[in-house]
């Protein structure tokens, strides 16, 4: 469930307006990928559903760690991780299918399905700071450093567009022959 104080825009319409050169059709912008996880954008992409779920189980995760009383009564921490993991391969999956890879870029140290739970999970700590502490400082704090992650998500996706970035597989993916 996300508040009215939110700080983060919302999109009343749907429209994809992916971006599809170099066979990167699918993949979401820093302010699609904001979008999905806020639970405010739809579309054909499956990281628009895989990036909300991830927000959803890194919240949940924040809010079992810190309260037992307002746990989900079915929360299970083991299966929740479990969960993250299988989406970040889905997402790793559908990278090394639908990503270019080419042989010249530099090597990036995390998987797509990584990068966007770092975006997810920062995202719910966000949130919760935002919700839970009235101290201005850290109200900043938290904003700021979201938007640091968002920015760094938009140089990753730069890159991969412009293909200077050669992205790892998962643990679990494998690359198409090219």
């Amino acid at each position: 469930m996300r508040t009215a104080c939110t700080p983060f825009p919302t999109m009343d319409d749907t429209r994809d307006g992916m971006h599809t050169s170099y066979g990167t059709e699918g993949l979401l912008e820093a302010r699609q990928l904001m979008l999905a996880i806020a639970g405010n954008l739809s579309g054909r992409s499956p990281l628009i559903e895989w990036a909300r779920e991830l927000a959803d189980l890194h919240a949940t995760l924040i809010t079992a760690s810190v309260s037992v009383t307002r746990r989900p009564a079915d929360f299970d921490d083991i299966t929740t991780r479990a969960r993250i993991r299988t989406v970040i391969a889905l997402i790793d999956e559908w990278s090394a299918r639908h990503l270019p890879h080419p042989t010249t870029g530099r090597r990036h140290t995390h998987s797509l399905g990584e990068v966007i739970s770092h975006v997810a999970d920062t995202y719910a700590q966000v949130q919760r700071t935002l919700r839970h502490t009235t101290a201005a400082e850290h109200q900043h704090d938290a904003a700021l450093r979201f938007a640091q992650v968002q920015e760094g998500y938009a140089d990753l996706i730069e890159d991969i567009r412009a293909l200077r970035v050669r992205l790892p597989l998962g643990r679990h993916s494998t690359r198409p022959a090219m």
